[in-house]
């Protein structure tokens, strides 16, 4: 595979990956559910998933297209995210009925913690066929 190519492959994801969180971040309010604390557990567990999500997105893209040891590729792939996590808050300062707050950037960072703890400890179990069709 060519290296654009290979860049594409590995890079695509993340990206339309944060693409899809713009988006979401950008509507006025999403209810989740009528009853409020079902609403905010709903909420706040997307959080907790959209970031785990691009943790292991971002992680697979640097340790695909980057020669770097293990502890730098987890280091900046925690800084990104969290990156994104803080300008995906700012971002809703901007939209009408939104606010940015850093409990969210804190929800959002379990959900990284537990990316990195996946990347770290689990994907090492999976059968190799899936880590090699994902290229974990």
């Amino acid at each position: 595979m060519s290296r654009a190519k290979r860049l594409i492959f590995f890079w695509l994801p993340p990206v339309l990956w944060m693409g899809l969180i713009y988006f979401l971040s950008s509507f006025h309010k999403l209810q989740a559910s009528p009853v409020s604390w079902q609403d905010f557990i709903i909420r706040k567990t997307a959080h907790f998933l959209e970031y785990f999500i691009l943790y292991l997105l971002f992680y697979r893209a640097l340790k695909n297209s980057a020669k770097l040891p293990l502890w730098k590729i987890f280091f900046a792939v925690v800084i990104l995210t969290v990156i994104y996590a803080l300008t995906d808050e700012y971002h809703q300062t901007f939209i009408n009925g939104r606010t940015g707050r850093m409990f969210d950037v804190g929800v959002d960072s379990l959900g990284i913690i537990a990316g990195l703890i996946f990347s770290r400890k689990t994907a090492t179990l999976l059968p190799e066929k899936i880590r090699k069709t994902f290229s974990i």
